[in-house]
């Protein structure tokens, strides 16, 4: 989904390598190129260059929190989406590879602050598919009192920010141009003029005919 106004929050971006405990050994490769893809008021986007390792552990907290009392969460994919974040709150993570019998990397931190929760801008209801074909997908929602959105999608898996977006006054959107039998992440936002863009609505996943 495009870099969207809650990057323009972002505070404080910061890396550095750090070991959280004495498991990391040198035959477990430390990730690289941490970045944000996508930060809204209670979730974030990240991706990371997988430096050859395939399972991952996250650690974060309100910044200054103490390491090994955060929340954890471990993953095989990338991009990964961190959810139950709190508005206007300072966080910092941790990365590191878990490299099994081989124990853990060094860690990869970064530090963000979500924005404010946009609560003046309605978040769409129940992203719906009304037809798909070979080349083309229609989807509509209910407007939630709101009365434009922007439309975002791409292959499973795109990150926000990096799809296709089209515009749109109605409660509905067609996709055209597809692939044919591809499968398709579907997104859409309130547009708020003065007061922004709402959070995203879940993705609608869609395959298209073969």
């Amino acid at each position: 989904m495009k870099k969207t106004i809650a990057l323009v929050l972002l505070v404080g971006i910061t890396f550095v390598s750090c070991n959280k405990d004495d498991e990391s050994v040198n035959n477990c490769t430390m990730p690289a190129d941490l970045v944000i893809d996508q930060l809204n008021s209670r979730n974030v986007l990240l991706s990371w260059d997988d430096r050859g390792e395939t399972a991952f552990e996250l650690e974060y907290g309100p910044t200054g929190f103490a390491v090994g009392n955060g929340t954890v969460e471990r993953t095989s994919r990338i991009p990964y989406t961190v959810d139950g974040l709190e508005p206007e709150t300072s966080y910092e993570l941790y990365l590191r590879a878990n490299c099994g019998s081989d124990g853990f990397s060094d860690d990869l931190r970064i530090q963000f602050e979500t924005p404010f929760d946009p609560d003046a801008c309605n978040v769409p209801l129940e992203l719906t598919l009304v037809s798909v074909g070979d080349t083309t997908i229609r989807v509509n929602w209910l407007e939630n009192t709101e009365t434009a959105w922007q439309v975002e999608y791409g292959p499973v898996g795109f990150p926000l920010g990096s799809g296709e977006t089209i515009g749109t006054s109605e409660s509905t959107a067609f996709l055209e141009g597809l692939t044919p039998g591809t499968t398709y992440e579907i997104y859409v936002r309130a547009n708020c003029g003065s007061d922004g863009f709402s959070d995203y609505t879940d993705a609608l996943v869609v395959t298209t005919d073969s």
